[in-house]
């Protein structure tokens, strides 16, 4: 069997994997998180009309994802009636995950790296919970997933039409949530690269790049026109004391307090969550703990998953250990984007390719640096949430990629690397498994000694 043969091979078996993981989870966890987006949904279902920002906790919300989810609203809060509802997450979360997964199998030329990098995304636990919950999430990681593709599509041709559908994918996406402006600050400055690359007339180049911006903004400026027409600025979101005061629960205000200076961007220190893997005191202060927290484990509690309420949350102390492979990983391939910047702009050696890896890199970084200053801003420790980060997951991707094709070249230390993947990848099924079990009454609950002191049922996150 050939090499491209036993790549497909393995690569369809991660997506079939992927794909009935998502729906195995689907069929225990409950709809809803802790953003009560449903409220939303049945709004506009019974007021026939799109909420303003300050008349529920989710109104601040752009309306596309509310809208589509009413084709799959029955009108009614029966149990088998929301896991309906809940079926349109888990479709939009399976396309998702195809989709990345094209694009691994399709721009990654290594085909360990490859292999590694789709296991990644088919089982990231929390990619995968937060892509099943009713919640604008999921549609908003598809758009990201989309642009993606897309871009690299519109990088290889220059062609309008491919413009166009760039520029309907990134509308749409801005009407869904208001993370994917982070993409604007990236799209726009490669919009007008590839056409000057591809030597387009400056006239050209200028009315294109008007028509792009021009199309995005017509599809996906609705939520941010009404915030303008009726209180006078474009952009609010739920940790606004506006809709704090206007819904009668100041909830941002007990999570205020993150920043302590340069430690909240300097505390790295992993052992305080391996030691204490859920919300706490001694990690709730570093905005990379709080990361890296809610990236490889359910640092916060969500919906019936609760196994990070009793002593079975130390199974994300493993996970965190684990994790902390990938993350050296990830490190490495932005250190060697970093480098292979300086080196092509030097040499001018800027293929397509590099700069379809440029564009990925860039877009999660943009959306990280986004995540980073509305949490600086706001002081609101929720805000600090890696789900935020997951429609521009391809350029983690990217970077995870990059740093396993450094590693390969050195085959005794990519042998350990594979074997601690490989615990991490199957300990991530265990996780979702152990989640089931609990649900079921046959794993004992085993209360942890130590509770969080809040209300989660009360808890609406950013």
């Amino acid at each position: 069997m050939g090499t491209n043969a036993r790549k497909n091979k393995k690569l369809s078996a991660v997506l079939i994997l992927g794909i009935a993981i998502r729906i195995f989870v689907f069929l225990f966890q409950d709809p809803f998180n802790n953003d009560y987006h449903f409220q939303v949904i049945k709004y506009i279902r019974e007021a026939k009309k799109i909420p303003l920002a300050i008349e529920m906790s989710q109104g601040y919300h752009p309306p596309l994802y509310y809208l589509l989810a009413q084709i799959f609203y029955a009108g009614d809060s029966t149990k088998g009636r929301l896991k309906s509802l809940q079926s349109f997450s888990l479709l939009t979360s399976i396309l998702t995950f195809i989709i990345l997964f094209w694009l691994t199998k399709r721009y990654i030329q290594s085909s360990r790296a490859a292999f590694y990098s789709a296991l990644l995304v088919a089982l990231l636990p929390q990619f995968i919970a937060f892509g099943n919950f009713v919640s604008n999430d999921s549609l908003t990681n598809l758009f990201g997933a989309l642009i993606c593709l897309q871009a690299y599509v519109f990088i290889a041709s220059g062609q309008f039409r491919h413009l166009f559908l760039l520029a309907l994918w990134l509308g749409l996406g801005l009407l869904t949530k208001a993370t994917l402006l982070a993409f604007i600050p990236v799209i726009i400055p490669l919009v007008i690269f590839v056409q000057i690359i591809r030597r387009q007339k400056i006239i050209t180049v200028v009315v294109q790049t008007l028509i792009f911006c021009f199309l995005f903004s017509a599809f996906g400026s609705y939520k941010y026109l009404q915030n303008y027409r009726h209180f006078g600025r474009p952009f609010i979101h739920n940790t606004d004391p506006l809709v704090q005061k206007a819904t009668g629960w100041p909830w941002a205000e007990s999570q205020k307090g993150t920043y302590k200076g340069l430690s909240s961007f300097l505390d790295w220190n992993i052992a305080k969550l391996i030691k204490e893997p859920t919300w706490s005191e001694s990690t709730r202060h570093s905005y990379f703990l709080l990361l890296y927290g809610t990236l490889w484990y359910q640092y916060i509690h969500e919906s019936n998953l609760e196994g990070n309420l009793t002593r079975f949350k130390y199974f994300g102390s493993l996970l965190y250990l684990l994790a902390i492979v990938p993350t050296i990983i990830i490190t490495m391939g932005g250190i060697k984007f970093f480098f292979d910047c300086g080196e092509r702009l030097k040499t001018k050696d800027l293929d397509l390719p590099f700069i379809q890896k440029a564009f990925s890199i860039l877009t999660f970084l943009s959306t990280l640096a986004m995540i980073v200053f509305i949490g600086y801003k706001t002081d609101v420790w929720s805000c600090f949430q890696a789900r935020l980060f997951f429609p521009a997951i391809w350029g983690m991707i990217v970077l995870f990629a990059q740093g396993l094709e450094l590693i390969e070249k050195k085959a005794r230390l990519f042998s350990l690397v594979r074997i601690l993947l490989c615990l991490l990848f199957v300990s991530f099924v265990c996780y979702f498994i152990i989640e089931f079990l609990l649900l079921l009454q046959i794993l004992p609950p085993l209360t942890a000694q130590k509770m969080l002191f809040f209300n989660w049922e009360r808890l609406k996150l950013f």
